[in-house]
């Protein structure tokens, strides 16, 4: 099938919530173009860091509608819709397909431990009614339970063309590198950890889909762009930084700290869905001293 391949750093993004916990679309649009202009290579709205699995089916919708509205075909928009129920999965697709995204990633099926022919009938089932819409499988077995191995994907790609992607959130090199030695030269590898995006691009992957690019997108797009530039030490340095902001935000209750992060840099990404908790006053003050000590924060 013909789609243009994602390649680059590509931004899971918050959620921007009001204090009384809905959706602020104003928000939205101000980090949208917010990534944009600071060069970012593709946004990836609903995943983990976008809370996807704790927003009804209306938000999800609405913002990926905000966000590829907004992107306007300068950066290409790819849409988490995974869920544990498949009819939900299905139709959150459906959704990214018609309001014109450009691809939908999706973790498998979670809580309940699962076999690989029930990995098979998820995304075939998806696969097959989106035949001409690029999807991307997320694997993320530390939040799932269930992982995806070469073996499945390999299957899964040869069956169904228009899965032409993965994104590798398992934390585990060496599943990037199988992933890479198993399937076609032109399929799309993401890492999904921004601790090895480097790494991950001297072996030949696509790009990343970063969190701290939801915050900071210079410097992890500092690290694409020095690699293709052969600006190795640069590059390197980037990676560094990033690995640092990744240690600080995983030092900190789940989301809270890169949407008070972003307040710092002046969008207000509001607080947590709940059960997520805000940061606290100390927490705060805390965070800003250490983002400005990576040299951060102006």
């Amino acid at each position: 099938m013909n789609y243009k391949k994602v390649e680059g750093i590509v931004a899971a993004i918050v959620t921007p919530l009001t204090e009384d916990g809905k959706l602020n679309t104003q928000e939205l649009v101000e980090l949208t173009n917010f990534l944009i202009e600071k060069g970012i290579h593709g946004i990836f709205p609903c995943g983990s860091t976008g809370e996807g699995v704790l927003l009804s089916l209306e938000e999800r919708k609405k913002v990926a509608e905000i966000t590829v509205k907004e992107a306007a075909g300068r950066v290409p928009v790819i849409i988490h819709t995974g869920s544990l129920d498949l009819n939900e999965a299905l139709e959150l697709t459906l959704h990214a397909r018609d309001i014109g995204a450009d691809g939908a990633a999706l973790i498998p099926p979670y809580y309940y431990t699962v076999d690989d022919p029930i990995i098979l009938d998820y995304y075939s089932t998806i696969a097959k009614r989106v035949s001409e819409f690029p999807l991307y499988v997320y694997n993320i077995p530390g939040n799932v339970k269930n992982a995806i191995s070469p073996k499945i994907l390999a299957r899964l790609q040869s069956e169904h063309p228009n899965i032409v992607g993965i994104k590798d959130s398992s934390m585990d090199f060496m599943n990037f590198i199988n992933f890479k030695q198993q399937m076609p030269e032109d399929f799309c590898i993401l890492m999904g950890n921004d601790a090895q995006i480097y790494a991950s691009l001297l072996m030949g992957g696509s790009g990343a889909v970063a969190a701290t690019a939801t915050v900071f997108p210079e410097p992890v797009v500092e690290i694409y762009e020095s690699l293709k530039a052969k600006d190795m030490e640069r590059a390197l340095k980037a990676q560094d930084i990033v690995i640092k902001l990744r240690a600080i935000f995983r030092s900190y209750p789940p989301i809270a700290p890169y949407k008070e992060a972003l307040k710092f840099r002046g969008i207000n990404g509001g607080i947590p869905h709940p059960p997520l908790r805000p940061l606290t006053p100390e927490e705060s003050q805390k965070l800003r001293a250490e983002l400005e000590a990576l040299g951060l924060l102006d």
